[in-house]
């Protein structure tokens, strides 16, 4: 959410738009193909291209978003700062009872190695989708350690995919349902 914590409902809400009738159905074939999509690709490219499966992996955590924001709020993120908009939108959003006490539920049986139960807050999908970006930023764009090997190898993608990207996944589609 915004830096300050008495930012008004309004404020927040105009970070995003409402999804129109007339492009909801087409808005949810495309993200559903493209969160699919691109998780299918990081799996398939670990071993060869760990780079490309990390930034994958973390679009596929940014589409579902997308998705999961379109289907149960009827919103419509889009550029400037759309990665922003979409962490601000669950961090705002999630806060719904009914939500937070499903989401907890399928979090506390998630198979997460990275979270334990006692952790499980109505923060975890936006930390999730931090992590997904910071990681996406580390293997899309030069710093100054991309010479080093272990930045990004296929054992960082596949443990990124396996502890950020898949749980993320779960979660949200249960969400869903």
């Amino acid at each position: 959410m915004a830096n300050n914590d008495f930012e008004s409902k309004e404020s927040i809400e105009r970070r995003w738009a409402i999804l129109p009738a007339t492009e909801k159905e087409n808005y949810l074939v495309f993200h559903t193909n493209a969160f699919e999509e691109d998780l299918r690709h990081a799996e398939k490219n670990i071993l060869e291209f760990p780079r490309w499966s990390i930034i994958s992996g973390y679009y596929c955590m940014h589409d579902l978003t997308k998705l999961f924001l379109a289907e149960k709020f009827n919103i419509k993120l889009s550029s400037p700062e759309i990665h922003t908009k979409a962490i601000e939108s669950l961090e705002y959003l999630i806060k719904d009872e009914k939500l937070k006490k499903k989401l907890i539920s399928l979090l506390k049986n998630a198979k997460d190695i990275y979270y334990s139960a006692e952790r499980l807050k109505e923060k975890t999908l936006p930390v999730l989708l931090k992590r997904g970006k910071q990681e996406r930023g580390r293997a899309q764009y030069y710093s100054e350690d991309y010479a080093n090997k272990s930045s990004c190898n296929p054992q960082k993608a596949s443990y990124f995919l396996e502890t950020v990207v898949k749980p993320y996944v779960k979660i949200l589609m249960g969400l869903m349902d």
